[in-house]
């Protein structure tokens, strides 16, 4: 029977999802597919590495339902803000044995899993980011990143009693709650003008996933990215002249990234478009991470 590396990802998901990292075995996975386990081993050397890519596309999905949120018509950034609460109270619900549970595995200390894991981390602060500049406007600047610090926590927090005592809590009403909460919290600032804690420096370790401590190694690591997206992309199920497009895509980022002063707008529509394939989506997230850090 052949069968695809996507689809052992999909019982991989499946099985993670249902039982969790440690309960589930490649001989599980296998049978799953209706393969050997060797042929697992064939798409992956190791249960860390098939968790990692788990791991990955549940969070590429999970930034998937965001941006179909942000597109929804009619919803003032309030809403929205709640809204997205609310979702994410209930991906990481629906998916707690992959996207909250990791953080007592050993797969956390796996060398692998750490650099995705940082990644991730980033995305998810960008995005908490985006999320209060949303709401609250530029006027917050001066605190952002406190901001951004106390939200994570409460998010954290909160998703914590959701996740293991999802009976006690209305998601709605929690996220009502947060929101009502970081009103006050913000008034607070912008009225007793307090000094700020934290700055953009104090977060680069996360934003950059990473790769603070090599600096130096960003053009080999660019260099190592792009070619990994040019086997990507010969998994695409298109055709020859789409695989042409993306290819000049891609070579034309990769020529812009190396000039003194690339056109980073530019840089970022094209990553935006390469990142419509699903099978480049993870690789562009890691491109954008190591292109604009520190920026």
């Amino acid at each position: 029977m052949n069968v695809t590396r996507e689809e052992v990802i999909q019982s991989a998901t499946k099985l993670f999802k249902e039982r969790g990292f440690l309960s589930t075995t490649i001989q599980d996975i296998a049978e799953d597919c209706g393969i050997s386990k060797g042929s697992v081993y064939k798409f992956f050397p190791s249960k860390e590495d098939l968790f990692s890519e788990v791991f990955n596309q549940c969070h590429n999905d999970y930034f998937d339902q965001v941006d179909a949120l942000t597109r929804l018509p009619g919803l003032s950034p309030e809403e929205q803000f709640v809204q997205q609460i609310v979702l994410r109270f209930r991906y990481f619900m629906e998916y707690k044995h992959i996207l909250v549970e990791f953080t007592e595995l050993p797969i956390q200390q796996d060398p692998k899993f750490q650099p995705l894991r940082h990644k991730v981390r980033g995305r998810l602060i960008r995005w908490h980011r985006e999320c209060l500049l949303h709401v609250y406007g530029e006027e917050i600047q001066p605190y952002l990143w406190d901001l951004v610090a106390i939200y994570r926590a409460i998010l954290k927090e909160y998703l914590f009693w959701i996740v293991y005592e999802e009976r006690s809590l209305s998601l709605e009403e929690t996220a009502r709650f947060i929101l009502d909460k970081l009103h006050v919290l913000v008034k607070h600032m912008m009225t007793s003008d307090p000094k700020s804690m934290l700055n953009q420096a104090s977060f680069e370790r996360y934003l950059n996933w990473g790769f603070e401590d090599r600096q130096g190694e960003k053009e080999q690591i660019l260099s190592e990215l792009f070619r990994e997206m040019d086997t990507a992309m010969n998994t695409i199920p298109a055709g020859a002249a789409h695989r042409s497009e993306i290819r000049e895509l891609s070579r034309f980022i990769q020529t812009e990234v190396s000039k003194e002063a690339a056109n980073h707008p530019l840089i970022q529509a094209s990553l935006s478009y390469l990142e419509r394939e699903k099978e480049l989506k993870s690789l562009v997230v890691q491109l954008r991470n190591v292109i604009f850090s520190g920026n």
